[in-house]
């Protein structure tokens, strides 16, 4: 699980996308999917900012997210004015737009949003809302993000999350090199390494995307690229899994 606390302030929003866009890439949510769980969030961390603290001065906000039974678990905890979702009236979107009261709207996107909208107050632990979307079987895939120089020196730490997910029973694993600058003999074995351990572990499929062209040209002149299930985007790779498709 990974936790951030923030200000309750408009300037946290950025970091919290950011937080945000972290769970997302490790669910292996696709572009769409990714992007309806942001605004959920934002949605729900703008009404704590704006609503939640208005009476009570600063605060701050708990951020959650966990990935367990197919699905991806966001929480949000404030400390602010007691929220119950009950005494909001539901959006007017039928009427003609001069007709319509303001209010209720965040509510509604993040309840159509997600698949799971829940709110829950304790007086001693705030406000604390859960929402959930499931991760689609076909593309659920662990994603890590690679960067830099892949050598002798970094190569063990940068595949070190990958590995561990492959020993607690990840089968769908996606490295995303797009940010990889440099590959040497080294890396290769590494990568190797993690496909020999998930063939070990598991029946599961390891894909790779977004090579730049020095680091393809390592891959052909190895011969690797007969190895590896190469994409050139995330969202290639990611609708691949399952299918069999190289």
């Amino acid at each position: 699980m990974e936790t951030l606390t923030l200000p309750a302030t408009l300037d946290s929003l950025a970091r919290i996308s950011s937080f945000i866009t972290g769970a997302t890439t490790q669910a292996g949510l696709d572009e769409h999917a990714a992007w309806q769980v942001q605004m959920a969030v934002d949605e729900a961390a703008t009404n704590i900012i704006q609503h939640g603290y208005a009476d009570n001065g600063a605060g701050q906000i708990e951020l959650t997210w966990r990935i367990a039974a197919g699905q991806l678990i966001v929480t949000l905890r404030d400390y602010g004015r007691r929220f119950d979702p009950e005494h909001v009236p539901a959006p007017d979107i039928t009427s003609p737009l001069e007709e319509r009261q303001a209010g209720g709207l965040g509510l509604y996107l993040m309840g159509r949003l997600m698949d799971s909208v829940a709110f829950e107050f304790d007086p001693q632990r705030g406000n604390l809302l859960t929402m959930t979307k499931q991760i689609d079987p076909s593309i659920a895939a662990h994603v890590f993000e690679l960067s830099g120089r892949l050598d002798a020196v970094s190569t063990q730490h940068a595949i070190s999350a990958a590995t561990a997910a492959i020993a607690t029973g990840a089968r769908h694993i996606l490295l995303d090199l797009t940010q990889v600058s440099f590959l040497s003999s080294s890396g290769m074995r590494a990568l190797l390494l993690v496909r020999k351990n998930l063939l070990a572990h598991t029946d599961g499929e390891l894909r790779l995307c977004g090579l730049q062209p020095q680091v393809r040209e390592v891959f052909t002149l190895t011969g690797f690229v007969q190895l590896f299930a190469i994409h050139p985007t995330r969202d290639d790779a990611l609708r691949a899994f399952g299918q069999g498709m190289a």
